[in-house]
């Protein structure tokens, strides 16, 4: 289910690693849907420098996959990836799933007042560190 704001994308992602990163989602006991909101939160606020390129991606094999996002949040990713040369939105998304199934990226999440987390849902957040 989304969260207020948030509306359904279904960007084109590889099986491989879609499956991929759902196993180490599963793992760490996180539904894949919010890794993946919250990988295109902070790329989008500028808190996410990645490789370019998925390693072994294959053609084909690509379907749409669920995520969640503001419209702030996807407008923010689609300006940076068009900046950064990222020939798509679902070109992201896979890069930004292959890089956190490889252990490239992390998810932490903070805690917020009700207040903060209803600003949160108007922005796009940034993350505190760890």
């Amino acid at each position: 289910m989304p969260a207020a704001g948030e509306t359904e994308r279904a960007p084109n992602v590889g099986k491989t690693v879609w499956e991929s990163a759902g196993e180490r989602a599963k793992s760490e006991g996180l539904p894949l849907i919010w890794v993946m909101s919250r990988a295109l939160a902070d790329y989008a606020a500028g808190n996410l420098t990645l490789s370019r390129t998925t390693v072994g991606s294959e053609a084909g094999l690509r379907r749409g996959r669920t995520v969640f996002a503001t419209v702030a949040v996807w407008t923010g990713a689609d300006k940076r990836r068009a900046k950064d040369q990222v020939r798509s939105m679902s070109a992201l998304c896979e890069i930004l799933l292959d890089a956190y199934a490889r252990g490239e990226i992390h998810p932490y999440a903070r805690m917020v007042t009700t207040a903060q987390r209803d600003e949160l849902g108007q922005t796009v957040p940034t993350p505190v560190a760890a």
